[in-house]
């Protein structure tokens, strides 16, 4: 799984390097995941760029124990 680690990335340029990991993952047609760490800002703006492309989505594990990253499905 392809990951973008968004540790130490100011809030705004986080999501022009979300639109560039999502461009370059386009056509792989799996799972990639988006380390958020536990900022709500971070996650608000990441969630805000996967809405625009429209894509599945979900917050943490299945157990909801983890919050600080994201599972993005493409294709």
């Amino acid at each position: 799984m392809r990951k973008l680690d968004l540790h130490g990335i100011r809030h705004e340029m986080v999501r022009y390097k979300v639109i560039r990991f999502i461009e370059d993952n386009w056509d792989i047609k799996e799972e990639i995941e988006i380390m958020t760490g536990n900022s709500k800002k971070m996650q608000e703006i990441v969630e805000k760029v996967l809405r625009e492309y429209k894509l599945e989505y979900k917050v943490g594990d299945f157990l909801g124990f983890n919050k600080s990253f994201i599972r993005v499905v493409l294709g």
